[in-house]
């Protein structure tokens, strides 16, 4: 998968998949705890069908004092698996955010960071066959698929919610 001009790498070529969400109803302490144990700064919130309805920040979390749906941004900013890498960091930086999710047919399949722009750029990685190398994905398959798992590691309101993270 490459951008339009068929030698940038596109969102799907840098983005961490599967990606780690919240469910509607999280409580803020459980998301806090989530974030602060895995170091991410921002986590997708799905619905109870699995749709992607916000995004709760560090700072959004600071705010809230019971559940995520309180705090979290919506609508949330959402780019395509196709879209080039150039695009999405464009909207992160103009929207001053950190993180974009990624979506297909309605579907979150990951998610973008700045650390994954800069990881790039650090690397001096400037074309999606240079991304995959260093990744060790294969090619991409017809229809652009990678072939990696796309479904979300989620975290909701139940048992996932009370693991180690809670018990800090």
């Amino acid at each position: 998968m490459t951008g339009p001009s068929g030698s940038g790498p596109t969102a799907a070529d840098v983005m961490t998949s599967p990606v780690l969400t919240v469910r509607v109803g999280t409580t803020v302490r459980a998301a806090a705890a989530m974030l602060a144990a895995h170091g991410f700064t921002a986590a997708p919130v799905l619905d109870g069908a699995g749709r992607l309805v916000g995004v709760v920040t560090e700072a959004d979390l600071l705010r809230g004092t019971a559940v995520v749906d309180d705090v979290m941004g919506t609508p949330p900013l959402v780019r395509a698996p196709a879209d080039p890498l150039a695009d999405v960091v464009t909207l992160m930086l103009e929207a001053h955010v950190r993180s974009i999710p990624i979506v297909e047919a309605d579907r979150l399949v990951g998610i973008v960071t700045r650390r994954d722009a800069l990881r790039m750029l650090a690397w001096g990685e400037h074309t999606a066959d240079e991304v995959r190398r260093r990744r060790g994905l294969p090619p991409p398959a017809p229809g652009g698929r990678t072939g990696r798992s796309t479904e979300p590691a989620v975290a909701g309101p139940g048992e996932q919610e009370r693991r180690r993270w809670t018990e800090r």
